[in-house]
């Protein structure tokens, strides 16, 4: 379970970078680019980090995916004015669903 602090503080920083990315597309202003890039790189490196310490690709690739997905769509509705279709809510929840049946713990 040592791969749990540096997959959160990879989740932190990608969204901090999803914002940023967003900032940058919607005002355009060119400093936001390279720093949206610093914070990916950042972002990447506790990836590995987290790797090294055992997520596992195929776990930690979901983890990550499905993580991406719901606070990206809490930031474009909290920041960006983007809808939250029911749609989208019946997806993030298959997400939660599939997060439950990959953790090490769900024994059916």
């Amino acid at each position: 379970m040592k791969w749990i602090i540096p997959f959160t503080l990879l989740m932190v920083f990608e969204t901090i970078g999803n914002f940023v990315s967003g900032l940058f597309g919607s005002i355009q202003n060119l400093l936001l680019f390279p720093l949206a890039l610093i914070i990916y790189a950042i972002a990447n490196y506790f990836w590995l980090i987290s790797l090294k310490n055992g997520s596992g690709l195929a776990r930690g690739t979901v983890y990550f995916g499905v993580s991406v997905v719901i606070l990206s769509t809490l930031i474009g509705f909290a920041f960006y004015e983007e809808a939250i279709s029911l749609l989208k809510l019946v997806g993030i929840g298959l997400g939660i669903t599939s997060l439950v049946l990959l953790s090490d713990e769900f024994k059916p």
